[in-house]
């Protein structure tokens, strides 16, 4: 189970993934309609400032778009509304605090951390597990340059609120929130230790992750991304099998439809077995990889 708790995270937020420009692959997929194509485009939420240019597949999914999808609409995620309801489901509220949530040798190891880091640990104790292994998460991956503002979801979403073309999502700001509250069910202590014990690997992991999503590598993604979150089936089936099979069925919408869209979601949501693309090559659809 090494790794488990912090990868089930981390797969979560779809964190990261590059790789050899010698290969011809992509991570950016066509789904072709009757009058309208639907590009799936694998999304690293997060990057650094030297992984741009992207691939040159995505910018030829995005000019043959009209309009962009990501898993929930960026312009609902970066409201006060939703930051408040972020820290609602992120804080403990009845009076406890981490320390109480956590084993005591745990409790130890994350203070360690933060002390040798210099992060304010006495400022974390209201929030639950999960929400402290996103924030060291974020923190240590700024450390090296790996950033949200990097990330294609955000790239394209400027891009696109710069050109003009409409934007949407397949699931609303809430569903994530539900999603997010789920990380902690029974898992908390795995999930501190395990992420302090990642992070003190990160920079290697970054590059090892980054090498399977430039090309597609989807064997690399879903090592990477998915196969220890299997180890928590009910985790990886809401996480990732069912949202695959709603996100599914509108895509088809919008292949049967009149409008190109192209749609970002997190790459490992696009690789392996119950993938959003394993799901319509079932479906009957003929799925292609877009080639540079």
């Amino acid at each position: 189970m090494k790794h488990s708790a912090s990868v089930a995270f981390l797969a979560f937020l779809a964190v990261l993934l590059t790789a050899h420009q010698a290969q011809a692959e992509s991570s950016v997929w066509v789904v072709k309609g009757p009058k309208a194509n639907v590009y799936l485009a694998g999304a690293c939420h997060v990057l650094r400032a030297s992984d741009h240019p992207l691939p040159s597949v995505f910018e030829k999914a995005y000019a043959g778009s009209d309009r962009v999808f990501f898993e929930a609409p960026p312009a609902d995620l970066e409201t006060q509304h939703y930051a408040q309801k972020l820290m609602a489901v992120a804080a403990y509220t009845d009076g406890t605090t981490l320390r109480q949530h956590l084993k005591p040798e745990v409790y130890a190891r994350a203070e360690k951390f933060c002390r040798e880091r210099g992060y304010p640990f006495e400022q974390y104790q209201m929030f639950r597990p999960w929400m402290l292994s996103m924030m060291l998460t974020m923190q240590e991956l700024a450390r090296i340059g790996v950033e949200a503002d990097f990330g294609v979801d955000r790239f394209f979403y400027q891009r696109a609120f710069k050109d003009g073309k409409p934007t949407g999502g397949l699931e609303s700001a809430d569903d994530q929130l539900a999603f997010l509250s789920m990380l902690d069910e029974g898992m908390g202590n795995e999930q501190v230790s395990e992420t302090v014990d990642d992070l003190s690997e990160l920079k290697s992991k970054v590059t090892d992750i980054l090498k399977a999503w430039r090309t597609g590598d989807e064997k690399g993604i879903e090592a990477f991304n998915l196969r220890e979150l299997k180890n928590y089936p009910g985790l990886y089936s809401a996480l990732i099998v069912e949202r695959n099979g709603k996100w599914v069925k509108k895509i088809e919408d919008m292949a049967n439809g009149n409008i190109s869209t192209m749609v970002i979601v997190g790459v490992a949501h696009l690789a392996g077995d119950s993938s959003v693309i394993d799901l319509l090559r079932k479906r009957g659809y003929e799925v292609n990889k877009v080639r540079p």
